[in-house]
């Protein structure tokens, strides 16, 4: 398998910017890696967030243990707020951006 392919299916498929690292382009894979890696944070802070206010509301007794009831209160919440959205994005954009580099880098060759 070339080195092309095998860094367009490493990005695609394992994580945004290491199929890099197979075409020795170590710096470029950090423009792809660390900002994922920043918006996975972002997204993972958020989520953790709200888990800790509906564990928080469950043990108090405001929340009851029903899961249709704990669903629609996390519908409520509102986890799509800009920084999310941003987030989201980015790592769409990332993961996207680092398929069509690993091909361009070694489509002359």
């Amino acid at each position: 398998m070339k080195a092309k392919t095998k860094a367009v299916l490493i990005s695609a498929l394992l994580f945004p910017g290491l199929g890099h690292f197979v075409l020795k382009r170590a710096m470029r894979a950090c423009l792809f890696i660390v900002p994922t890696l920043l918006a996975i944070g972002v997204l993972l802070r958020t989520t953790l967030a709200l888990a800790d206010q509906l564990v928080a509301e469950i043990q108090s007794g405001a929340l009851t243990l029903d899961i249709p009831l704990i669903m629609e209160r996390i519908s409520a919440a509102g986890g799509d707020d800009t920084s999310t959205n941003v987030a989201s994005l980015v790592i769409v954009v990332c993961w996207l951006g680092s398929i069509l580099d690993a091909w361009w880098l070694e489509r002359g060759k």
